[in-house]
């Protein structure tokens, strides 16, 4: 009897391990499940277009599979003659498949930096690309009289994350910046914050949150429209460079 006994016990606690250890396979496969999401800008044709919307489009995938369900996904623009700071950021609309898509119009010949800024399943990528849109010949001259001006411009990418911004309590402010396409790490990174509701510019300094991303908190005291400068800079690379935004709060 007692022999019985202790064959059902070690036949339990082998059952037991058996079923922990699946437990931890499945703990440790649903790990493995989490894909960081792939996002690919297309143009229906280059040239583009001038003076009459065309599509721009970027495809969201993970694991080869679309992503159909991503926070946002916005597009960032400027003319390649211009600094970024005159490039203005437009939402783009899930059509199907994990396309996302805006109808924009160029409205004069000259290449053009496009951003595709997008947030899904946790992660923020903004793959840059650069398009022509019309004939580039008007740009010729201009770009020979500016050398690699421009280049040098599209070298950073900087986008200030807009989340809701309320008076009523502290604010979460959020910049990711990219140099050539990769997390700008490691840098010094401030918020310069002015507004008609504020008696002096205000300085607030970021802290690196995760590879190329920065954050800080800030208390707004109204209200209103405010314009966000975010400074980032490598004193010992000789790097400064910052790049301003206008923000809502309620």
């Amino acid at each position: 009897m007692m022999n019985k006994k202790l064959l059902m016990l070690v036949c339990f606690i082998v059952l037991t391990a058996c079923g922990t250890e699946e437990g931890n396979d499945s703990s440790s496969a649903d790990e493995e499940e989490v894909v960081q999401p792939e996002v690919e800008v297309v143009f229906d044709e280059e040239p583009l277009p001038v003076d009459e919307e065309t599509p721009i489009q970027a495809i969201v995938t993970a694991d080869g599979e679309p992503v159909k369900d991503a926070d946002y996904v916005e597009f960032e623009i400027w003319e390649d003659t211009e600094r970024e700071d005159t490039s203005e950021t437009l939402e783009a609309e899930h059509t199907e498949d994990g396309v996302y898509e805006l109808m924009y119009e160029f409205e004069e010949d000259g290449t053009y930096q496009v951003i595709a800024h997008t947030q899904a399943r946790d992660v923020h990528t903004m793959p840059q690309v650069e398009v022509q849109a019309g004939d580039d010949s008007s740009h010729e001259e201009d770009e020979h009289e500016e050398g690699s001006h421009a280049h040098e411009d599209g070298e950073f990418a900087v986008h200030l994350i807009q989340e809701e911004l309320s008076s009523e309590e502290n604010s979460e402010l959020l910049a990711h910046i990219e140099q050539n396409g990769e997390p700008f790490e490691q840098g010094e990174v401030s918020f310069e914050i002015s507004s008609d509701q504020l008696d002096k510019h205000e300085f607030i300094e970021a802290e690196e949150v995760e590879p190329g991303a920065y954050q800080a908190e800030f208390d707004f005291p109204a209200a209103g429209g405010y314009l966000i400068n975010v400074h980032y800079e490598k004193p010992e690379e000789d790097i400064h460079g910052h790049k301003e935004e206008e923000v809502k709060v309620d």
